[in-house]
């Protein structure tokens, strides 16, 4: 059985790279939410220097995962104890990547129409690392 609601999604996250100032990045998005064999996840569409990227979150405080399709391909799995493989790429550029979860975080209000995503996170590529990542998305049904 899938169910699928339409929610405002809001995203925020903060970049640490070494020796640079740190970036903040701020997106609201209308997407969907699928309930499907029991896992969550948000679908959404963003438009970066003109082209399209679509983004897929499955939503777990276990085992979850970002795929980004499009202009930039990405795909980034977080699992509390162990590091995992990602990969990102943008036009002809494609890395591989090493993906270590420091915390990892989500709450679904009971009636299912709203909830918080966070996770806590840093990449590596080639044993260097690239920056700490910390990504929070909250959604809900209708307009926030």
């Amino acid at each position: 059985m899938e169910s699928r609601k339409n929610v405002t999604i809001r995203l925020h996250s903060t970049i640490r790279h070494p020796g640079q100032d740190e970036e903040t990045h701020d997106l609201l998005a209308i997407g969907e939410l699928i309930e499907k064999a029991g896992t969550a996840y948000l679908k959404f569409e963003e438009e970066q220097n003109g082209d399209k990227v679509r983004t897929t979150v499955k939503l777990s405080a276990e085992n979850a995962l970002i795929m980004r399709n499009g202009a930039v391909t990405m795909r980034l799995p977080f699992h509390p104890s162990e590091v995992k493989a990602g990969n990102f790429g943008s036009g002809p550029a494609a890395f591989n990547l090493v993906v270590k979860t420091h915390r990892l975080e989500y709450k679904e209000e009971v009636n299912g129409s709203e909830g918080r995503f966070s996770v806590n996170y840093a990449l590596h590529a080639d044993g260097s690392l690239l920056g700490e990542h910390e990504l929070t998305i909250t959604y809900a049904e209708g307009k926030q």
